[in-house]
């Protein structure tokens, strides 16, 4: 018989170790919960996680993780992409839907939108970043919703980007690097509301600790060589806009560190590339890097070349008809059934063609309007031929072209207008009398400004 006074302590013991056991095993749970398992990698955003038909940006630092991490790997980046692109194409709902539980995204987006918004941030505009987010927000919701976890990554400080720095004056820099760091806290924040589904990548303090850390990007006692110098082997860029091998191979492991960080396995830390690894990216014995002119043999409009060593300038084309912008669509001359993911002569994108430098070919207005199979000459622009009381204008940096519509020059050149009027909108004044300056004009007055201070920059 348990004697009277002691009953209450049993009580409070068996109370007691009742709620030690349920401590012991939430505590157990809570550990376990805290690991992650997968099966698969997906990467989602642009040229930068994916697409690259030469192999010279490749592999991308998300097929190293898998390759780490023993785990298969879908590809779903895809060069050029903008936040609302790859919503439109239905990319974020492809992975949603065929997969699930067991698969980490990586995706990085966002470099695009920012490029695509030169012109507003160095005003001072960060109004875009509004848009990214939503787009963001988007893009996890549903991958969430197919528990899906993601690793997603910031942007790197967007003033050190050879294709922004080329074009803008240091003094403007200063607004690139404002509008990545805005980003990056955004980007936290949407994260933060996931829970641990979703996590980042701080891709911004890891490029610059590649950038201005001589340490970080010394392989095996071999220097690879920062921006604004470029070349496929050695270096962190091969172009303006992507790292190379060896620069995928390098973030790669700031990646894997964050994942071993924020996505543990239960079976310890995945390993990172090892220095014999990152040399067999590069080419340290080499003696020098040859950068040569590639020529584009036969139809330009068919013609595809290896862009390793190119450069990029803007031009900026401007069609109106009766007073109406034509919209150009991005990528005219890209990703075609010809050239699939490679530059093809050029390609635009928000009234900017890219005119690749580095090629022999005397590239003509004439040669995009061929790739971009529209109609250009001087008694027809797009489907519109030029009848009685018609007029037709092409005006190359503010002066009009009095020269050989065949043959239409671009080299060098910054702005193109070709305004198109009909006899009907001619005949009706009343119709214009309000019109002041367009953005065309005086955006084109703003780029051959920005074109001369960089020109006594360099002078």
């Amino acid at each position: 018989m348990v004697r009277r006074g002691i009953l209450p302590f049993l009580v409070v013991f068996m109370i007691l170790i009742s709620s030690l056991t349920t401590t012991v095993t939430a505590q157990e749970e809570s550990s376990e919960s805290e690991h992650f398992n997968y099966h698969t990698i997906a990467s989602l955003g642009d040229s930068t996680l994916g697409s690259d038909p030469t192999g010279y940006r490749g592999p991308f630092a998300s097929i190293h993780a898998a390759n780490l991490m023993g785990l298969d790997y879908y590809e779903g980046a895809v060069g050029g992409d903008r936040s609302w692109t790859l919503i439109e194409a239905g990319r974020h709902t492809t992975i949603a839907e065929n997969y699930s539980e067991g698969t980490l995204v990586t995706i990085m987006i966002g470099a695009w939108d920012f490029i695509d918004s030169d012109a507003q941030i160095v005003k001072g505009d960060y109004s875009f970043i509004a848009n990214l987010e939503e787009n963001m927000t988007i893009i996890l919701d549903a991958l969430t919703e197919s528990n899906i976890d993601v690793l997603a990554w910031n942007l790197p400080n967007m003033s050190f980007l050879p294709f922004l720095t080329q074009i803008f004056p240091t003094e403007k820099h200063v607004y690139f690097t404002e509008a990545s760091i805005l980003w990056a806290d955004a980007l936290n924040r949407l994260a933060d509301s996931y829970g641990d589904s979703v996590q980042v990548f701080d891709l911004l303090n890891a490029s610059d600790d590649l950038l201005q850390n001589q340490e970080a990007r010394t392989i095996s006692g071999n220097e690879v060589t920062a921006p604004p110098v470029m070349c496929d082997k050695n270096c962190i860029m091969i172009d303006s806009l992507h790292p190379t091998s060896v620069g995928q191979g390098l973030l790669a492991n700031y990646m894997m560190e964050a994942i071993n960080e924020k996505f543990p396995s239960p079976d310890g830390d995945y390993p990172l590339l090892s220095q014999d690894e990152l040399v067999a990216l590069a080419d340290f014995d080499s003696s020098s890097e040859e950068i040569s002119k590639q020529t584009i043999e036969g139809d330009l409009t068919q013609a595809c070349f290896d862009w390793t060593n190119t450069g990029y300038r803007d031009m900026y084309l401007t069609v109106t008809i009766d007073g109406e912008d034509v919209e150009i669509p991005s990528y005219v001359g890209f990703n075609t059934e010809v050239c699939r993911q490679a530059t093809h002569v050029m390609y635009t994108g928000s009234r900017v063609i890219n005119v690749v430098t580095d090629i022999t070919n005397n590239l003509t207005l004439n040669d995009f309007f061929a790739i971009w199979g529209k109609n250009l000459s001087t008694t027809q622009v797009m489907d519109y031929e030029v009848g009685e009381g018609d007029s037709l204008s092409l005006i190359i940096d503010l002066v009009e072209y009095q020269g050989d519509w065949e043959n239409i020059p671009i080299e060098g050149v910054i702005s193109i207008e070709i305004i198109y009027e009909s006899a009907e909108v001619a005949e009706d004044p009343v119709e214009n009398s309000d019109s002041v300056p367009g953005f065309p004009a005086i955006f084109t007055l703003i780029s051959i400004l920005v074109a001369v201070v960089i020109s006594r920059k360099d002078s």
